[in-house]
């Protein structure tokens, strides 16, 4: 009888395994078709988050205008200044052109001629205060075409409308 009730409680264990095993196999399985079903829900309710999708949305005028327009150049010409140094032993020189629309070259051309010395005396001011810190590297280089751009804008045209969309290093030395 010893050997009976020792066998009994083995026979109950069995389907206890198999139930939990099961109800195992069945949480596990709800969770990955969860999962997989909110990997493709998702992209399709936020399509703006995961860059595609099917969006009928358009894209609006100014990116697409910017895509096609054409574009000039207009040569400023070079400026040479000594650099904001202790012993001013060094010096920068910049050969600069404007990247406009070709739209307002007939416009812009003769107004960057009339106003060239208004705007070459204020880069060699400017630029007299630029240390080698200020300009070195990609960063400084890019600081420098911003802050040029902005006050070309700003002196060549009052409506508060930016027709120098860059400005162009054709050279740019430091010795």
């Amino acid at each position: 009888m010893a050997e009976e009730e020792t066998k009994e409680p083995e026979a109950e264990e069995a389907p206890v395994k198999s139930k939990s095993g099961l109800m195992a196999a069945i949480l596990w399985g709800s969770i990955g078709l969860i999962c997989g079903a909110g990997g493709f829900a998702v992209p399709l309710m936020f399509p703006g988050l995961f860059g595609g999708g099917a969006t009928t949305e358009a894209k609006e005028p100014e990116s697409i205008e910017e895509t096609t327009v054409k574009t000039a150049y207009v040569e400023f010409g070079e400026v040479v200044v000594n650099l904001n140094s202790d012993r001013l032993n060094r010096y920068l020189r910049l050969n600069i052109t404007l990247l406009i629309r070709e739209t307002d070259l007939v416009e812009l051309e003769p107004l960057v001629e009339e106003k060239k010395a208004l705007l070459k005396s204020w880069m060699l001011s400017y630029l007299a205060d630029v240390s080698m810190e200020d300009i070195r590297g990609a960063a400084g280089q890019n600081r420098l075409r911003r802050e040029i751009q902005d006050h070309f804008n700003t002196v060549l045209f009052d409506d508060g409308h930016d027709r120098i969309r860059e400005i162009l290093f054709q050279e740019f030395n430091i010795q």
